[in-house]
């Protein structure tokens, strides 16, 4: 029997080669699975493309508007969100254009606005029923706050986005906070509709982050505020009825 021996750079070959097949199978594979588990890119950047282009139109469907332009990168903004949010871009995207400047054009530092719907909707050539669908698909879909003046004229604060909103809310969690304490250390009552008076009168003439004229709006505000804090207390979710005023 002949025995054959290798030389080195001959068994170097195969060693390389072995690996190279090794090397190829697992691209292979990993490619395959890479073809099940990759998510459609092309449609996601098409999509992105489209909305980027019609950000562009309405842009420059904005800048030819009578509008206030101060206010115009803000309302690309809403529409953006909006179509990020939704399933299928809207037919009539100008519309939606149109819809988010009236809510840019109404937050409540701009009282009192008391543009009626029908003379805004003569502006850009369109019907009340057609502004009010879109104004609401957009507030639904952003969960925008919704407050009416004593006239009944709307005024809208995005709730993610507000600087003012987020002072409120800071505020209003700081006052909870203390008072909570007092009730566990030193079994102090709490009444929130005291609590809330104390704080919008903070909010308003300390703090100025909110129009004094909507006081009565902002305690509704202030008051959900704080009947939410309050229920991250277990103890008061428990004791409320027995203890708290």
């Amino acid at each position: 029997m002949h025995k054959f021996k290798y030389s080195d750079a001959h068994l170097n070959n195969i060693e390389i080669s072995h690996r190279y097949c090794l090397l190829t199978n697992w691209s292979i594979g990993r490619l395959n699975m890479l073809e099940l588990y990759t998510p459609n890119y092309e449609e996601v950047n098409t999509k992105e493309r489209v909305t980027v282009d019609l950000l562009k139109d309405g842009m420059d469907f904005l800048e030819k508007s009578n509008i206030n332009q101060e206010l115009k990168i803000d309302t690309i903004n809403i529409v953006y969100r909006f179509l990020k949010h939704v399933d299928k871009i809207p037919h009539n995207l100008y519309k939606f254009y149109i819809a988010a400047y009236y809510i840019v054009s109404r937050h409540p530092f701009a009282f009192p606005t008391h543009q009626t719907k029908e003379d805004f909707c003569n502006n850009f050539g369109i019907k009340v029923s057609s502004l009010e669908y879109s104004v609401n698909s957009i507030v639904n879909a952003l969960n925008y706050i919704k407050i009416l003046d004593d006239m009944n004229f709307p005024y809208y604060i995005d709730p993610k986005n507000d600087l003012s909103l987020k002072l409120i809310k800071s505020i209003v969690k700081n006052k909870v906070d203390k008072a909570m304490m007092n009730f566990l250390l030193y079994n102090s009552s709490v009444n929130s509709q005291i609590l809330t008076e104390e704080l919008v009168c903070d909010i308003i003439f300390e703090h100025r982050a909110f129009p004094e004229e909507l006081l009565r709006q902002l305690y509704e505000i202030v008051f959900e505020f704080i009947e939410k804090q309050f229920t991250d207390y277990n103890e008061y979710v428990n004791l409320q009825q027995k203890y708290f005023i």
